[in-house]
């Protein structure tokens, strides 16, 4: 009866890690496909992505709220080397209200920094034509900004950063700037997010 009772609780024993590891089994893992910094900026890559900066920072020229929408196209020309370029659409508020167009050319080098995170930063030239009360304006664009990138999964990533952004403006500049021909006032510093997808 005593070996009985023994072999009983062995087979219980046997039965309860078998369902516990079924259960385990069952539970999703979150982290089962990761994606990986590694994966990202290889030649031949193409990236689109969405940036969007709100710029509560601080403007040389002026006192606004800025907001800007990015769409962006990038593409490695060889391993981590990427060109590319963004629309610029910009609406401001503060001392006066800016409505900004314009399209933006940009290098960049992406560097790894583990597994799931890198380092992407990019610098570009563009042209933008700005709108404020009773004035508009053509302007050229210098633009930085240095995102960390967290990928997600494959072919997905989130990202943030700061930015620094000035113009070269014959007239008003887009942000109400009076100050004419690029001098050091209309710079404008803040942060940008980022999220994207590439093939």
């Amino acid at each position: 009866m005593r070996g009985n009772s023994k072999w009983t609780g062995l087979a219980l024993v046997a039965g309860l890690a078998v369902s516990s590891q079924a259960v385990a089994a069952d539970e999703p893992n979150l982290n089962s496909d990761p994606g990986k910094a590694s994966d990202f900026g290889q030649a031949s890559q193409v990236v689109i992505s969405q940036e969007l900066n709100g710029f509560l920072g601080y403007n040389t020229a002026s006192e606004v709220f800025l907001i800007r929408l990015e769409p962006s196209a990038d593409y490695f020309l060889q391993q981590n080397l990427s060109v590319g370029a963004s629309a610029l659409v910009a609406f401001g508020f503060g001392d006066s209200t800016v409505v900004g167009l314009g399209v933006l050319g940009r290098v960049g080098y992406h560097l790894p920094l583990n597994e799931r995170v890198s380092f992407w930063p990019k610098a570009g030239f563009g042209v933008q034509f700005a709108h404020v009360p009773n004035s508009s304006d053509v302007n050229f664009v210098l633009d930085f900004n240095a995102p960390i990138l967290f990928h997600v999964s494959p072919h997905f990533f989130v990202g943030a950063g700061p930015q620094v952004r000035a113009l070269i403006s014959q007239d008003v500049g887009s942000l109400g700037s009076e100050q004419g021909n690029f001098s050091g006032n209309d710079v404008t510093i803040g942060i940008t997010t980022t999220v994207g997808g590439y093939f």
